[in-house]
């Protein structure tokens, strides 16, 4: 094979990794809007009637983690639904951050406000389960180290918004 076939057939490869990679995200990508939105009618359907306040809305993540798989290499813009729950002075805060960080994938914090200043907040990491669902973790917390998101754990989890 002369060098110039080998080129181009190099290049050829390439753009199929490129091409796959991308595809990849995209799909990764409408997997964690897919997750935040099924979290969001779960989380509705267990306040329902509560008097708790259930805010579900929508904003734009520009995803520093997908830089380099766009089009134009930059980082990767799309719409995911955030989630508030407000009781009173008291709120929960259900925030997407990124799609990937250190080997997770779908990162969300969660952080619990008691109007009580920085002593009165706290933080939780979820990350996307690897077939359906969400892994929670305390923030001091190693990621290994995360367990499924139950209804009983979501709760407990919350409490101080009671």
């Amino acid at each position: 094979m002369s060098t110039k076939a080998r080129f181009f057939k190099k290049v050829q490869q390439n753009n199929t990794v490129t091409i796959t990679d991308e595809r990849s995200v995209e799909a990764d990508i409408q997997a964690f809007c897919r997750r935040m939105d099924a979290l969001a009618r779960q989380i509705r359907q267990w306040f329902e009637g509560s008097g708790i306040e259930v805010i579900v809305s929508r904003k734009y993540l520009h995803d520093l983690s997908t830089i380099g798989f766009s089009l134009n290499s930059g980082s990767v813009c799309y719409e995911i639904t955030t989630i508030t729950l407000r009781h009173g002075l008291r709120s929960v805060t259900i925030m997407p951050e990124q799609l990937w960080r250190a080997g997770d994938k779908g990162c969300v914090t969660l952080t619990i406000d008691t109007a009580a200043g920085a002593a009165g907040k706290q933080k939780f990491y979820l990350r996307m389960a690897p077939e359906s669902g969400w892994l929670i973790r305390d923030e001091g917390q190693a990621s290994a180290d995360s367990i499924p998101l139950t209804e009983e754990v979501f709760f407990q989890t919350i409490e101080a918004l009671a």
